[in-house]
């Protein structure tokens, strides 16, 4: 019965591929952009394979069990990494072909009666893993796209971001400037550097996002001076709105440029997420251990169960008062910095008390410890 079951697949397969390329075509809306040749070419490989798995019925020493387990991933991610190819695939769609195919070689194939349970397991298994193969590969492929396109997207902003920003520098050094031109000079210069700010963010938080750790070099930094030039930037940019409380010195082992693009996030979130024109408190201390960096705004509160979402990538709270300007990756990059020096980042907020993030960054190694290095080398 296995083999009479096998050897009519083997002899409906054109029928099978024909009709499940009809219904794709019918069905699956990126399928229509999609050449026959693509939509064909790993599907005749997947049906000699089930035909080989019905004719066994499975029954094979163990090497040949993995030997078929083996090409049957291959066939699956080669179907996968087909879709992932045409840019208008989506998930959803690679799985809902395999759905239809699982329709059609039932359908065909008990045109003369039901098939046993035995052989139904078979093809179910097979449709099952088939689709969680083809579904990992078409989502590496599409991470693979999205980091080539990341990368190139970048390095072409590059070059012309520096060069602007060389010609606005250029403008504000004339002596011969008048004061509205200077200001608007200045005001270029502040969207350029946020642009900048926003590639570095990007390449951070993609790499963030798959999972690596940031990599930074520490060195000497008084973050008394980081948090002062921030906020004179953020003052040009957003107005006399922020109120500063911060040490004259506060000196440890850290990354001064990405402290300060975790200030820079945290700082616009906060004008974004508060009504306009009030205040928003930067506040800089510390402890033995550790400097905590704490920005609060009035704006409204953040519900608890947002707030474990608040760091994932291109999450956005809901609010009527945010401005969606950016990547969505703000806060994402900040709990990388944060991991990076191997600090925490607390959210508090309630009702009638605004919100604040409050940074605990470690001071690092002793710096009397890290100069002598420094020096020895």
């Amino acid at each position: 019965m296995t083999g009479k079951t096998s050897n009519r697949l083997k002899e409906k397969k054109e029928l099978i591929l024909s009709r499940w390329e009809e219904r794709s075509v019918a069905e699956v809306p990126s399928a229509e952009t999609a050449a026959s040749l693509v939509l064909r070419n790993s599907l005749p490989l997947y049906l000699d394979h089930l035909s080989e798995a019905l004719d066994t019925n499975r029954k094979m020493d163990f090497r040949s069990v993995l030997l078929h387990d083996r090409e049957s991933i291959r066939i699956g991610k080669l179907h996968g990494a087909d879709r992932a190819g045409n840019t208008s695939y989506v998930l959803g769609e690679v799985i809902f072909e395999y759905h239809i195919l699982r329709e059609i070689i039932f359908q065909v194939l008990e045109t003369e009666g039901p098939l046993s349970a035995i052989q139904r397991d078979i093809i179910l298994d097979s449709i099952e893993q088939a689709v969680n193969d083809a579904a990992v590969k078409f989502s590496e492929v599409h991470a693979e796209i999205q980091d080539r396109f990341i990368h190139t997207l970048t390095h072409d902003l590059k070059n012309p971001l520096t060069a602007a920003m060389m010609q606005t520098q250029l403008i504000l050094r004339r002596s011969n400037q008048t004061g509205p031109e200077k200001e608007s000079a200045r005001n270029i210069m502040s969207s350029l550097n946020r642009v900048e700010r926003m590639v570095h963010d990007l390449l951070d938080a993609n790499r963030i996002r798959a999972g690596e750790k940031l990599s930074l070099q520490f060195a000497e930094c008084n973050l008394a001076t980081v948090v002062r030039e921030v906020v004179a930037e953020m003052t040009l940019l957003h107005g006399d709105r922020f109120l500063l409380n911060s040490p004259a010195d506060m000196e440890g082992f850290w990354n001064g440029d990405s402290l300060t693009r975790a200030l820079e996030n945290l700082i616009d979130n906060a004008v974004k997420y508060s009504p306009p024109k009030t205040r928003v408190t930067i506040s800089l201390s510390s402890n033995q251990s550790a400097a905590e960096l704490t920005v609060h705004n009035e704006g409204s509160p953040i519900a608890k169960e947002d707030i474990p979402k608040l760091f994932q990538p291109h999450r956005r709270l809901n609010s009527p008062a945010a401005n969606a300007q950016g990547w969505g990756l703000g806060l994402t990059l900040v709990k990388g910095v944060l991991d990076a020096h191997e600090g925490k980042i607390q959210v508090e907020s309630e009702p009638g008390k605004g919100t604040s993030f409050v940074l605990q960054i470690p001071f690092g190694e002793d710096l009397e410890t890290a100069k002598a290095q420094v020096f020895h080398t």
